[in-house]
């Protein structure tokens, strides 16, 4: 935009909000412009001449050609229909209510004075942004108005560069996918943005080339002095230039704002939300009151909830508050209606399911979601979680509460990286209530003892196990467990003299895996039979 005297290109993207549509000559949009007129008779060679829409007609085109105008603009969405334009002139259509004296003025600003046209255009910009914001247009709204605005592709991420909202220009269209991917991770911003700090601080739009032949303008989104996510306008076939910086520049504050309010709302919420499950489980409210609470909290009274607990599982583990964010991502990739609360070192999660899905799969989808995540983000700290049964009144909700307890429970002890569904839990449920009576750890140590004590007691267990599993089935159980058969044959001799019991005894069998049940509870690494 620095040329003696600026393309079309350059003037119409200064002046109009609104995209410009050009009914011919776009090959032609890079020739500068000398002047702006709004009366044929006033054009000369290189002029711009605008006209209302609804007064062009063919004569005045040919007019306009005949005069060597550098393009014909027509304001308004109205256009005749017999009009027909003269080969070789360059003619666009703004479609929106432009006024013609306001229009001229602003190209003419474009092209007398370039700043000053660029702080206007950043105020309007501005302005724009912020009323979709306070409409409630949301990260996808300002997106696609910022595309619109500049016809660029817009990305708009979070601080672990999970997309937050993206609008494709058309250029971009055919190919977004593969650019989201290729911009997704955070590695492929520039390194002077990696540091959230750094960046917060030094706030500034980045010029970036990327793979594939992409070029990128991407500004950090500041909140508090801190990088809080990062905004991206995205081309492939032209430099980026001054309007462009402009609306990454005023596009990140108000999407720092979009994002300050959200999450005051959600912190809100979450506060809310604790104060709820407390009352709930504490009984301190009456029926209606915790009914009018649960449904200005987004859930429905006729559909069933289920209680979630999570909890990291180890030493030095993240924070509570980074599991509670990968509690709400996955949430809203689901698109699950939850309450999601802290409560000491767990995460708490109130999911609704339909009334007749007795095996809560919205919520054992969130829960299996949640650990996939937490894996690839801390392949070193599992993230155990258990899931109760689902509640069909608000007053049981203390009920699915306790079961996912236990569920966890089992899910740290038994070292699992699957959710437990409580009614999963079959035999562990009923230990669970006994588990510290004395008369269940001499049953194990009368039943298992003489095994236990042996050198290769993993192994013989591990048959042991494997046979009952498959209903003592010999060949079944020598495939599962990678041995040949006469192999397990000698093993299972063995055990039955070790115990100096008949494992062909329904009693027996019954008695053995009782007590490996009761081993598993106390010895991590062991898995319930499902």
């Amino acid at each position: 935009m620095n040329a003696e005297f600026p393309s079309l290109s350059d003037v119409f993207r200064l002046t109009f909000a609104e995209p410009v549509e050009w009914l011919s000559g776009e090959q032609q949009r890079s020739q500068p412009v000398q002047w702006v007129v709004t009366s044929p008779g006033e054009v000369q060679r290189s002029d711009v001449l605008l006209l209302p829409a609804e007064h062009a007609s063919t004569e005045l085109l040919q007019q306009a050609a005949s005069r060597q105008a550098a393009a014909v603009v027509l304001l308004g969405p109205a256009l005749p229909g017999d009009l027909e334009i003269p080969p070789g002139l360059p003619v666009a259509r703004v479609s929106g209510r432009e006024n013609l004296a306001s229009a001229q003025r602003m190209m003419l600003t474009a092209l007398i004075n370039q700043r000053a046209a660029l702080v206007e255009r950043g105020v309007r910009i501005h302005t724009q942004l912020s009323a979709l914001e306070a409409e409630g247009a949301g990260l996808e709204g300002l997106a696609k108005a910022m595309t619109e605005i500049c016809g660029r592709g817009v990305l708009i991420q979070d601080k672990r560069g999970g997309i937050l909202a993206a609008c494709a220009s058309a250029e971009l269209e055919p190919v977004w996918e593969q650019v989201l991917e290729t911009l997704r991770p955070l590695g492929s911003l520039p390194e002077p943005l990696l540091d959230r700090k750094k960046a917060g601080r030094n706030a500034e739009a980045i010029y970036q080339e990327v793979p594939g032949g992409l070029k990128r303008l991407v500004m950090p989104i500041t909140v508090a002095g801190m990088a809080r996510g990062y905004l991206s306008l995205i081309t492939r076939q032209e430099h980026l230039d001054e309007l462009d910086r402009l609306v990454v520049w005023h596009g990140s504050m108000i999407c720092a704002t979009d994002m300050s309010r959200h999450k005051a709302v959600r912190e809100m919420k979450k506060r809310l939300g604790g104060d709820l499950l407390a009352a709930i489980l504490e009984e301190s409210l009456a029926p209606r009151d915790a009914a009018l609470w649960v449904q200005n909290m987004g859930l429905e009274l006729d559909q069933a909830h289920v209680v979630l607990r999570f909890a990291w599982e180890g030493q030095n583990t993240p924070s509570r508050r980074r599991l509670e964010t990968l509690v709400n991502t996955e949430v809203a990739n689901l698109r699950l209606r939850v309450i999601v609360s802290p409560m000491a070192s767990e995460v708490i999660c109130i999911c609704q399911v339909p009334p007749d899905d007795s095996r809560a799969g919205p919520a054992v989808e969130l829960a299996k979601a949640v650990i996939a995540q937490g894996k690839r983000e801390y392949p070193q700290v599992p993230v155990r979680c258990g899931v109760g049964s689902p509640a069909a009144e608000i007053g049981s909700w203390r009920i699915s509460f306790r079961q996912a307890g236990q569920a966890l429970e089992m899910a740290r002890r038994l070292k699992e990286d699957r959710p437990l569904y409580y009614p999963d839990l079959s035999i562990y449920r009923l230990l669970l209530q006994i588990e510290h009576n004395p008369e269940l750890i001499a049953f194990q140590e009368e039943t298992l003892g003489p095994l236990l004590a042996q050198e290769n007691h993993q192994e013989l267990l591990r048959t042991l196990e494997a046979y009952f599993k498959h209903n003592g089935n010999l060949t079944q159980t020598a495939e599962a467990l990678y041995v040949h058969r006469n192999t397990l044959l000698y093993r299972m001799e063995r055990i039955a003299s070790i115990l100096n019991q008949d494992l062909d005894d329904p009693e027996t069998r019954l008695a053995l895996q009782l007590a490996l049940y009761i081993h598993r509870m106390g010895q991590p690494g062991g898995r319930p039979r499902q």
